[in-house]
């Protein structure tokens, strides 16, 4: 193998990662979090609270 094609190849992975990582920073974030449709992990008595609070 040619130090040239070696060249090549070694610049074509380190792209390929770069634009990976791009991806994965400026990528759709998933929302994390409950959200509007209310947690499961929130009991019934606090979610109670909170529409009393609301009023």
């Amino acid at each position: 193998m040619t130090s040239s094609l070696q060249t090549i190849i070694a610049l074509g992975i380190v792209a390929l990662a770069s634009l990976l990582l791009l991806r994965s920073w400026f990528g759709k974030k998933k929302s994390s979090g409950c959200g509007s449709s209310g947690c499961s992990a929130v009991s019934p008595e606090v979610r109670k609270l909170q529409a009393r609070l609301k009023r």
